[in-house]
């Protein structure tokens, strides 16, 4: 992977990716809908890579290509959480389909530190994808699988699960959204963070030079 110092990514090529961070609410990455990869680089599997050790040392089980302010239609899962435990499975442009059945379970977000929440969706879900090496993926999941694929397909789509909260607990909610909001802001007046027009150039450029233009299309 080309070497870049920083995790916004400004490298001198359109397709540089640069070292991953994981980004925090509220990053335009998380509110921005993926579109669907047509080209997939060595670059891009370095950072699938770079992806799986984000999320084991942040101590997750899911994590989708945004919240490492990439704008391509991936998420990656080991519902383990442990790089030496579980399976790694890497989802390229999903389609969710066939929900069945009602849960209701705990939520957190790996970019929404210290926020849980309990959150209903389907039981059950079909999901289609392509695997990193091309290959086609058909999956009927249920249990813990179902959710954290349905929890990452969310982010694709630019959504939190804060936004599948009733009335009351998304007023509960909206207290940490502001002060997580504060500290994003407050990095970006002192430096730490570039302005938000840098972001999203960057986002523009790597959508750009791997993305198709129609969202929810698999690439074949």
């Amino acid at each position: 992977m080309p070497t870049d110092p920083s995790p916004t990514g400004t490298g001198t090529s359109p397709t540089a990716i640069g070292r991953l961070e994981l980004v925090e609410y509220p990053h335009p990455a998380l509110a921005r809908r993926s579109l669907p990869l047509v080209q997939i680089d060595d670059e891009l599997c370095d950072a699938v890579g770079e992806m799986f050790e984000i999320m084991y040392s942040s101590g997750g089980i899911g994590l989708a290509a945004n919240q490492v302010a990439l704008p391509y239609r991936l998420f990656i899962v080991n519902v383990e959480g442990r790089p030496d435990a579980g399976e790694e499975l890497v989802f390229i442009n999903p389609v969710l389909s066939r929900p069945r059945g009602v849960a209701v379970q705990e939520e957190g977000c790996l970019s929404l530190p210290g926020l849980r929440m309990d959150v209903r969706r389907p039981e059950r879900v079909l999901v289609e994808a392509w695997s990193l090496e091309g290959e086609p993926i058909r999956m009927d999941l249920d249990g813990l699988l179902a959710r954290v694929v349905q929890h990452e397909f969310d982010h694709l789509e630019g959504r939190l699960f804060t936004d599948r909260l009733p009335e009351a607990a998304a007023l509960e909610a909206r207290r940490m959204l502001d002060s997580l909001r504060e500290v994003f802001h407050g990095r970006q007046a002192r430096g730490e963070l570039p302005e938000a027009a840098a972001l999203l150039e960057r986002l523009d450029r790597l959508e750009a030079a791997r993305c198709g233009p129609v969202p929810g299309s698999a690439a074949r």
